[in-house]
């Protein structure tokens, strides 16, 4: 009783004060004031879409629409200090006086800026975060980078944006895999490539199926479904300390994509028609005969229409694309056709509540054929010389083959379906809550056809049909929150917390009909033997983390954060693992004593240092014992599979990053230096076990991987004039990789061939080459060399702008230090070309001289060139016309093979490469746009 009496006294004492308090709410919201605005650039005078414009005392503030135009409305009459930003422009403060009802009217203009530290970025943080107060990096790529640049996929996107992040091409087929890394590689047992979330929703980022048809590593990628056209902007973190708050799935580091959710105003149109063609890169090709009848220039069109708008309490952003490439293989085997539509929405429900709704749903068909290393492939085989003129073969017979393997029938179809609501929640300006619920389906068949008459061709009796299918999804919950604590003196603390989970269920199917004996048809009703397997995946990961980020005199930060985690792939003797985090930055050019003198030179200087760990948990099922079933004279053989292992657990990477950011004349140059130092602990090795046990191998928690380097870029806006702007980029990052401890376990092979294999060995880099080299009197010496990966890469771009209206954007990157085997060579010896029979010293083998096959593989390439004009409105209001092409020139490079074109990786293991391929390189894209926007 007495606590029922406490209840309703306190009820109705909350009450009473509402009641007392409210007309003194309602009287003092009548005499405030408004501050209403427009930003603009002060160089060229174009208003900014999208700057933030706040009362940081207040915790109040709005962002301008469309026009540029702002309203912050019930501000109390007084002295405020307005803070204005925007990315690329220098943040200004500003002090107003605002009197009782009335509206205050400013014309904001910020000068542009080399340093972006009052940028806001959310991923790793627990919350918005400006860069300045970050005790380590995260990079961006903005909304503006995305609409200069010609790409088609997010892969492409990632191209030489990212200091230390590698997006490698694997294969110019359509949908194929390729090869993304962060700071090296840090496990062996599973994928290197980074977790990739879009608005807060964790999606499918694989491209190793188990099941998946074999046609010579052209693997499809779920990356590749991703379309550009929709996103706004990109957050990335290189692994370390930054992705501690993601626990036991971020070492590789994290990707983060936001969508386009419309910004207000009136309704505005905006069509895009794209066409252009697809011009083959025929440096790698050594066949005459590819050139001339493998390959084709294809068409390539693409047409977009989009419309969003809105007012202060809706907007949105509604988007359709289609899109159409021919490819570059003969008879447009390598077509491909793209449809998508996508939404964003942002409803301000009142002045607490807001809430974002995202949805993507795309359809991607394309077909290809077999290369690599495959048999019967479009250009595989006449590149390996099997056709050539010294095996008997004539012009007539090349033509006939030619014929039949462009009639091997691949195709992929793939269904994606993305939705994400994220439901802000804010009681007080100082206390914010988000929770964000979403889903990504995708759904892939495969199937490969061989018709009856080309059974023999393709060593299929009466032919045969092959299909895979996958049905992924992964569902995510997350919660986050913030306290900005009270104010004491200098110090200022905004706790986050929150907790994630998502589940994941994949499911493959395999399934294989042959002997048609029945022309004319392609499904398995009509094959005499079919044969079947299923592999199906089921993962949760949840977590919980606490954050505090310290700051004092806005100058000095601190950064604590702990995450703890709990996996079902983990053993079952393994509780919740631990991840913390500590950081600090300090931004000396703030200080008093900072000499004015040297303010002149570096008038920004910002030190930092952070140490985190993070992890990888283990693939499903590893940690469970399992049986297999087997055919023995036609009676049921039962033998183990895998062995499980009860004490199975994350690998756990420490990492150690410091750096500094220095912005020079004026901030007119940026520079961007970071040092990083990355151990991966309990790293999962394959490990043998006693003959005795039965059992041949098991998954432990034994090694020690190590990677180390340093990551360095450059902004200079070299010229900033209304007439003329100059901005050049540069980048440069290295990787030292090593395995320092393998535990106790034997070393083993990571992949390749049994003459020049990739290892893992002790001291050297994960994939080092195993060769044989010749020592001159017939005999070889066995030794471990080279590095899969380079050790060196960057970028350096330029971008010119004339009149505000003529634009010109250049890419270039390299790659430097890296190792790969030629296995165009290889079968070129094999097929017995005279010339790469001479390759090997007299009385060698292709296994005793294998030093041979392994070459350096550095190249430099210009990656894009693009020109966009924009038409007078007095000649056509809302006009522009690009010109662009990618991948136009190799600057340099060595190899036969392109050396970027490798092997698909195998399921669970990193992408290293390391093996080159007789496959086609990413085409030359010429591209033109219109667009017009209404």
């Amino acid at each position: 009783m007495t606590k029922k009496v406490t209840f309703l006294n306190i009820t109705l004492v909350f009450i009473l004060i509402l009641f007392l308090t409210y007309p003194n709410s309602v009287l003092l919201a009548q005499n405030n004031g408004k501050i209403r605005g427009v930003v603009k650039d002060a160089v060229n005078n174009e208003v900014l879409i999208g700057a933030n414009v706040f009362i940081n005392a207040l915790r109040q503030g709005a962002s301008t629409d469309a026009d540029g135009k702002f309203e912050i409305v019930s501000v109390p009459p007084g002295v405020h200090q307005l803070t204005v930003s925007y990315l690329g422009f220098k943040e200004r403060e500003i002090e107003v006086e605002v009197q009782s009802n009335r509206t205050l009217e400013l014309d904001i203009e910020l000068n542009p800026t080399a340093l972006e530290l009052s940028e806001l970025v959310v991923t790793g943080q627990g919350g918005a975060v400006e860069k300045r107060k970050l005790t380590s990096t995260v990079s961006t790529i903005s909304s503006e980078d995305i609409k200069l640049a010609p790409v088609e996929n997010v892969e492409e996107l990632l191209q030489g944006r990212v200091p230390g992040l590698l997006s490698l091409t694997s294969s110019g087929m359509p949908g194929t895999a390729g090869r993304i890394s962060t700071r090296g590689i840090k496990s062996v047992a599973t994928s290197s490539t980074p977790v990739i979330y879009v608005d807060g929703v964790r999606i499918d980022n694989n491209s190793a199926f188990r099941l998946a048809l074999d046609t010579g590593g052209a693997e499809t990628s779920a990356l590749t479904d991703l379309i550009v056209g929709e996103i706004d902007h990109v957050e990335v973190i290189k692994g370390g300390a930054a992705s501690t708050l993601y626990g036991s799935e971020a070492a590789n580091g994290v990707i983060q994509i936001f969508t386009k959710k419309g910004m207000p105003g009136k309704p505005k149109w905006s069509f895009r028609v794209t066409s252009g063609f697809d011009a083959p890169e025929k440096r790698y090709m050594i066949s005459d005969f590819v050139k001339d009848n493998s390959l084709q220039t294809g068409f390539y069109q693409k047409y977009n229409a989009i419309v969003s708008g809105g007012s202060d309490l809706f907007t949105y952003n509604i988007s359709g694309m289609m899109s159409e490439d021919k490819g570059v293989i003969s008879n447009n085997v390598g077509a491909q056709k793209i449809y998508n539509i996508s939404t964003g929405f942002r409803f301000n429900l009142d002045e607490t509540k807001y809430l974002e709704v995202s949805s993507s749903y795309t359809k991607n068909k394309f077909g290809r054929t077999r290369n690599n290393n495959n048999y019967n492939g479009a250009i595989t085989d006449y590149e390996a010389g099997q056709y050539d003129d010294y095996n008997g073969y004539t012009e007539s017979d090349r033509l006939e083959i030619l014929d039949m393997i462009l009639q091997d029938d691949i195709k992929d179809d793939v269904d994606r379906f993305r939705i994400a609501a994220n439901f802000e929640y804010n009681p007080y300006k100082t206390f914010k809550n988000k929770f964000t619920v979403g889903i990504d389906y995708r759904k892939n068949e495969e199937r490969e056809f061989i018709k009856k008459s080309l059974g023999d061709f393709f060593f299929v009796e009466n032919g045969g049909v092959y299909r895979f299918d996958r049905e992924y999804s992964t569902i995510t919950y997350s919660y986050t929150g913030t306290l900005e604590l009270p104010k004491l003196g200098a110090i200022e603390q905004t706790l986050s917390f929150g907790a994630q989970a998502f589940r994941i269920d994949d499911r493959q199917s395999y399934a294989q009909g042959e002997h048609f004996d029945i022309p004319g048809t392609d499904d398995f009703d009509n094959a005499a033997i079919i044969d079947a397997q299923e592999r199906n995946q089921e993962l949760f990961n949840y977590g919980f983390y606490l954050s505090d980020r310290i700051g004092l005199w806005d100058k000095v930060f601190f950064d604590l954060g702990l995450r703890v985690d709990g996996n079902s792939t983990f053993g079952k003797d393994i509780g919740l693992q631990y991840y913390p985090k500590i950081g600090a930055a300090y931004i000396i050019s703030d200080e008093g004593y900072y000499p004015g003198v040297i303010k002149n030179i570096i008038s920004t200087f910002k030190l930092r240092a952070a140490w985190g760990l993070t992890g990888n948990f283990p693939a499903p099922f590893t940690r469970d014992r399992s049986y297999v079933s087997q055919n023995y004279l036609d009676q049921v053989a039962i033998s183990f599979g895998n062995p499980g292992n009860d004490q199975l657990k994350p690998e756990k990477t420490a990492s150690i990053d410091a750096g500094f950011d220095l912005g020079l004349f004026n901030d007119n140059v940026s520079i961007e230096f970071n040092y990083f130092y990355q151990k991966t602990s309990d790293a999962l090795f394959t490990v043998p076990q006693d003959p005795s046990t039965g059992t041949n191998t098991q998954l432990m928690n034994v090694g020690e991987i190590e990677n180390k380097g340093i990551e360095l870029a450059l902004f200079a806006q070299v010229l900033n004039s209304q007439d003329a702007a100059i901005d050049i980029r540069a980048s440069l990052a290295t990787v030292d990789n090593k395995v320092t401890s393998l535990g106790g376990s034997a070393p083993f092979t990571l992949q390749g061939y049994t003459f020049l294999p990739q290892r893992i060995e002790e001291g050297y880099p994960v994939g080092v080459f195993r060769i044989s080299r010749p020592t001159g009197d017939g005999n070889s010496v066995t030794e471990l060399y080279g590095n899969p990966l380079p050790k060196l890469s960057g970028t350096f771009s330029f971008s010119l702008t004339l009149f505000q209206r003529l634009s010109l954007n250049m890419l270039t990157e390299f790659a430097l230090g890296q190792n790969a085997v030629d296995l165009k060579r290889v079968l070129r010896f094999f097929n017995g070309d005279p010339a790469y029979q001479e390759i090997l010293p007299e009385d060698y083998n292709y296994v005793n001289a294998s030093s041979y096959w392994l070459q350096d593989a550095d190249w430099i390439k210009l990656r894009e060139i693009s020109l966009t004009y924009r038409v007078p409105d007095d000649i056509f209001r809302g006009l522009t016309l690009s010109a662009s092409v990618r991948n136009p020139i190799v600057i340099y490079s060595k190899t036969e093979n392109d050396p970027e074109i490798n092997s698909a990786q195998i399921t669970n293991t990193p992408a290293v490469g390391g093996y080159l391929f007789s496959d086609i390189s990413a085409p030359k894209q010429f591209r033109f746009t219109v667009v017009v926007d209404l």
